[in-house]
């Protein structure tokens, strides 16, 4: 019997009991795996999936029935299961991380591994290549030819929780919203977490030598970024866009932000536009038709919650207070 597909706008179902079947599934939705030993349940294979899809990321929860033993051919993408239940191992020479329900691992994306699982319920985020490359230069300056995840174990208990918090969050507030979904903004942040999450959670060459390698960034430069800043705070700003006007790496212009301004180059991008909103509240008036939500909108402020209460925090009164006044 063929598998089972049904599909809406960001999601997918899948089912099948059949064992070559689901094991063609498991290469087109994960990653190739060459099947070692496949062994039958009560109802053969047992797959049943639901994806839901945002933009190039995958996040699955799959239920597979039957004792599988494979050898992984990865290409590149991140795996990274959550279990929930059921037996599953993951070797590598001689290290071997046997999984218990709750922990999470990470299917190594450029070396092979031995995986045994049986009767597995499990969450399966794929996060593309390229999305990390990108996440990981924006925040260390690393080349994305340099990347590579050095083992499948979480650094820490603590960051593989943080895992599987930023993920059980994501999945009720976003995922299940197909407002949100369709939302460039709401996809585009999303994405760059989970990427950010799983660069800070699995052990990887960004940790270290990209750190040694930063450099010092000189007063003039630091002006520079600065100067920059202040000259763009109307127009989107970037990282990278901020680190190539001080002509230094984006990693280090981090380190030197922190070090002389106690805050990140994007944090002063944010301070620099309240400033600006402040300045056009107190310059404006109800009567004319100005409101705070033109106002804040207009230096990207997007989240007026948060807004008034960053607000509230720089200045003592509400915005709405400023702009009366």
């Amino acid at each position: 019997m063929d598998g089972t597909v049904y599909s809406g706008s960001h999601w997918q179902r899948y089912a099948t009991a059949e064992t070559d079947e689901a094991h063609d599934y498991i290469r087109r939705a994960f990653l190739d795996v060459k099947v070692r030993f496949a062994g039958e349940s009560r109802d053969g294979a047992g797959l049943r999936t639901i994806t839901t899809s945002l933009a190039d990321i995958g996040v699955t929860r799959l239920h597979y029935s039957a004792r599988t033993q494979v050898q992984t051919a990865p290409d590149g993408d991140l795996n990274v299961t959550h279990m929930m239940s059921g037996r599953f191992t993951v070797a590598r020479n001689k290290d071997e991380h046997r999984l218990r329900s709750g922990d999470v691992v990470l299917m190594l994306p450029d070396q092979p591994q031995e995986a045994d699982f049986d009767d597995i319920d499990a969450f399966i985020t794929r996060l593309p290549r390229a999305l990390l490359e990108e996440v990981a230069h924006a925040q260390t300056g690393i080349n994305g030819a340099d990347l590579r995840f050095d083992s499948s174990r979480p650094i820490s208990a603590a960051l593989g929780r943080h895992w599987t918090q930023t993920l059980s969050h994501l999945t009720r507030s976003v995922l299940c919203d197909p407002a949100l979904m369709a939302n460039p903004l709401v996809v585009g942040n999303t994405r760059h977490l989970l990427a950010a999450t799983a660069l800070a959670v699995f052990p990887n060459t960004a940790h270290g030598p990209a750190l040694r390698a930063a450099g010092e960034v000189t007063p003039r430069a630091l002006r520079r970024a600065v100067t920059y800043v202040d000259d763009h705070a109307d127009q989107p700003i970037t990282l990278d866009q901020v680190a190539a006007a001080a002509g230094v790496r984006p990693r280090a212009l981090q380190l030197a932000f922190r070090r002389h301004h106690d805050t990140t180059p994007m944090r002063y991008v944010r301070q620099v536009r309240l400033e600006r909103a402040h300045c056009d509240l107190r310059a404006g008036s109800p009567t004319t038709g100005v409101t705070v939500a033109m106002i804040a909108t207009r230096w990207g402020f997007t989240h007026l919650g948060r807004f008034s209460t960053d607000y509230r925090a720089a200045y003592g009164c509400s915005p709405s207070h400023t702009l009366r006044t």
